[in-house]
């Protein structure tokens, strides 16, 4: 089943959640940096570009990842239908 741009639902809700996973991440950096500041340690610019590459590189296969996780649930679930 695909929807009208030819992608599966699957990959149409992995991502989505793709983009939320990536506005909360995103949010949660900005957070990390405000506080810093807040508390007197502020980051310098290399050690923000050195959190934000290591974010983005935890974040890099998510989607892969969310879809490795549905196949495996449909895995599952069908073994159950196909064994009652």
């Amino acid at each position: 089943m695909t929807s009208k741009n030819g992608q599966a639902p699957v990959e149409l809700a992995a991502a989505t959640a793709k983009a939320a996973a990536a506005e909360r991440f995103a949010g949660a950096i900005i957070a990390a940096f405000e506080v810093c500041d807040q508390v007197g340690w502020p980051l310098k610019q290399p050690q923000k570009v050195a959190l934000v590459e290591a974010a983005l590189l935890e974040f890099d296969g998510l989607e892969a990842q969310l879809n490795s996780l549905v196949s495996i649930g449909e895995l599952l679930r069908n073994g159950r239908s196909s064994d009652s």
